[in-house]
């Protein structure tokens, strides 16, 4: 939307504006005469309730409230405990001062039978009634609920969730004067933690966080005010589907929709056009709904002025500040103002209002410097009170562990005297039988002496067994080693011996004119074989010293954050003159931008060994790398995928021992996927073998992500 079509849209309200609340009102008391007409004719409780809902929904707010009881009444009639549930929420959202008329809306919804909504709404009504003793107590009052409300989370912590959520949304609202406060936003977030932890359908609470949440740290941490803020408006669309699903038509949503698009504009300065020109409109479109709306819009014309800030329209800007900072509506945004009026000023070059501004500026600073120091001290107060919560805890316990201590010495003399008892009252019988206790005691000891001898036989026995199984796969794993170096040395080095003499034959039997042609005809061959067979033979000596160093000691690992994106390509590009003419080597498109805490060099190794596998055995057809997250974002999957030869499920755990090679003729030591399971496992992962493809080979490799 450009800028002068919004200007377009701003001259249309404002020149219309004078018909706004004419119109509204005729509306409005059309509607309400036509709602009644159609209640007067309803003869049942369920007929008459839709209507009554709408007419709730469009009458002024004093005349609304007294239709709430009878509301409530109908809907308990009508057994629409939902309908009964809702209205009590609203009900409380415009009795959040009248403490008397908040506990009896209580004690309707408990006549509601029990269930998530009645534990949602009695919630609901102590955010209220945490609100109202929260802005409107005195205060001593308010630190007398602050020191019940700690000690209550120190000692006696609820379990229930909604109770721990009204316990902890009390403590944030009489924290939330000292919006800088690390008490404050670890307890915000530990009540946007429980709220998520609510059912779906939770949305009074969840919209009443989200609503307090914006408007605490919408001076302090604005990134955190434009989340809550969105999410408010996404809990309010979805309120309004829910309602107009239910026909009710006249719910006014605009006066929460300017608010919200008013806020999120007066970040503008972390905003970028396409999302202030998105605010803008929508928060004027809100206009001509509301005769409320427009008032306020008139005195204090907050999306202009916001606009034209970001824009850096100074001009229009700045006699709209200094209309805005003398109504009483924008005497929460004085200081926002206030540096806004200086940024103009200064760039218009007005010195008289740039000083008037600066004045009050510092004024407004030097108040705030006074109430964070008072705020602070409260924060330090309330932090003592936490901590001496926490020695009071503490001594408890202690008391607690010395009377446990004391009952547990008192049982243990009685038990002794009790013993003693028994042990005189035994001497007796052991004098008696003394004999037979002596021969058990001997044949006991023989027997325990010939199990443990037993024991011992048996345990000797098992660990010449796993010496002599040891020393035999030592062996064979030594004799393998002699026998496959011999031979995959062995033909390299053959084939460069005789591709170099066969250079050197062509070289020197070639006349001075041959030489070119033979060169453009074989040399470069030769040349290409003998690189070929150097590069193989550099693999298997590089793979025998990387699976020496992974014996020998620790592989050393050094984790930094890498892109998964440039470290496979780069990997594709380090293997791709060892792919067949033919054959597709490619990332999967669809991997996205991941970030991996991971040894860089470690993982390419382990991709380089999988994918030079794959381009060995596959003669047509593709390679594909791709990798993605798993569903808990706490693992990297890593997929190499080719439509080579395959490899038979059977073998799905041999082919990473070592020397194994499923073609003998193939080339290679047999050891690159044992090289790589062992670099996956010091780097907490694994490599395994996909069984369930069956159109070539798949390899994942499962790495942590941290």
């Amino acid at each position: 939307m450009s800028t002068r079509f919004l200007s377009i849209i701003v001259s249309i309200i404002c020149i219309s504006g004078c018909h706004i609340k004419s119109h509204a009102i005729s509306g409005t008391m059309f509607i309400i005469d036509s709602l009644r007409t159609e209640l007067h004719r309803a003869h049942t409780p369920v007929d008459s309730l839709h209507i009554m809902l709408n007419l709730y929904d469009v009458l002024p707010r004093d005349t609304s409230n007294r239709l709430g009881d009878s509301l409530y009444y109908t809907a308990m009639r009508a057994r629409d405990y939902n309908s009964a549930l809702d209205i009590i929420r609203n009900q409380a959202n415009r009795y959040m001062r009248r403490d008397s008329l908040l506990r009896d809306l209580t004690e309707k919804a408990l006549k509601c039978p029990d269930s998530d909504e009645r534990k949602e709404t009695i919630t609901f009504i102590r955010f209220m009634q945490n609100m109202r003793r929260a802005y409107y107590s005195d205060t001593e009052d308010r630190k007398e609920a602050l020191r019940e409300r700690m000690e209550e989370i120190m000692l006696n912590p609820p379990t229930d969730l909604y109770d721990r959520a009204a316990l902890t949304h009390g403590l944030c609202m009489l924290l939330s004067d000292v919006p800088n406060g690390n008490l404050l936003v670890s307890y915000m977030d530990s009540l946007n933690h429980i709220i998520d932890r609510l059912p779906s359908t939770a949305y009074s609470l969840r919209n009443a966080y989200n609503v307090h949440a914006a408007s605490i740290f919408s001076s302090t941490h604005p990134d955190r005010s434009m989340v809550a803020d969105k999410n408010t408006l996404e809990d309010i669309e979805n309120l309004e589907r829910h309602y107009l699903a239910k026909g009710r038509k006249f719910r006014n949503y605009h006066p929460t929709y300017y608010t919200i698009y008013t806020r999120l504009l007066s970040n503008y300065e972390h905003l970028d056009t396409a999302e202030v020109n998105e605010y803008y409109s929508k928060a004027l479109v809100q206009l001509p709904f509301d005769p409320a709306i427009y008032e306020t819009y008139r005195k204090a014309p907050m999306p202009d002025i916001y606009y034209a800030m970001f824009y850096k329209d100074y001009a229009r800007a700045l006699p709209m500040i200094k209309k805005a900072i003398s109504e009483p509506v924008t005497q929460m945004r004085h200081k926002q103002l206030r540096q806004m009026e200086i940024e103009c000023a200064d760039a218009l070059g007005d010195k008289e209002t740039l000083l008037r501004a600066s004045k009050d500026y510092i004024k407004l600073l030097q108040d705030e410097i006074e109430e964070r120091a008072h705020s602070t001290y409260r924060e330090l107060q309330t932090a003592y009170a936490i901590y001496d919560m926490k020695y009071r805890v503490t001594q408890m316990a202690k008391e607690k562990s010395e009377s446990i201590a004391s009952l547990q010495h008192t049982i243990i003399l009685v038990s002794i005297c009790a013993v003693i008892i028994l042990i005189i009252l035994a001497v007796f019988l052991f004098l008696q039988f003394r004999k037979n206790r002596s021969l058990i005691r001997n044949l006991s000891e023989t027997n325990r002496k010939l199990v443990s001898e037993s024991e011992n036989l048996k345990q000797s026995r098992a660990e010449l067994i796993r010496a002599r199984d040891a020393a035999q796969k030592a062996n064979n794993l030594k004799s393998d080693f002699i026998k496959n170096m011999s031979y995959e040395v062995k033909v390299p080095l053959q084939a460069i011996n005789e591709y170099s003499h066969l250079i050197a034959d062509c070289v020197g039997n070639a006349s001075s004119n041959d030489v070119g042609r033979i060169s453009e005809r074989h040399l470069t061959r030769f040349a290409d074989l003998i690189e070929l067979n150097s590069e193989l033979l550099s693999t298997i000596i590089n793979d025998v010293l990387r699976l020496s160093e992974i014996d020998s000691s620790p592989v050393s690992v050094h984790p930094i954050v890498i892109n998964l994106r440039l470290l496979c390509e780069a990997t594709l590009d380090s293997v791709r003159h060892r792919v067949k003419p033919g054959v597709t080597l490619s990332l999967d498109p669809d991997c996205g931008h991941v970030e991996m805490f991971t040894d860089p060099a470690r993982l390419q190794q382990i991709l380089n060994n999988l994918l030079t596998n794959a381009a060995k055995f596959t003669d047509k057809g593709s390679i594909t790398l791709s990798y993605r997250l798993n569903d808990s974002d706490s693992e990297v999957i890593f997929t190499v995928t080719d439509t080579g030869i395959g490899i038979n499920p059977k073998n799905k755990e041999k082919i990473f021992e070592r020397f194994f090679k499923i073609d003998r003729d193939s080339q290679g030591a047999g050891l690159g996927l044992t090289i790589a399971r062992l670099i996956a496992q010091r780097l907490k992962g694994d490599v395994e073998l996909d069984t369930s493809y069956n159109s070539g080979a798949r390899f994942t490799v499962t790495l942590p992500k941290n």
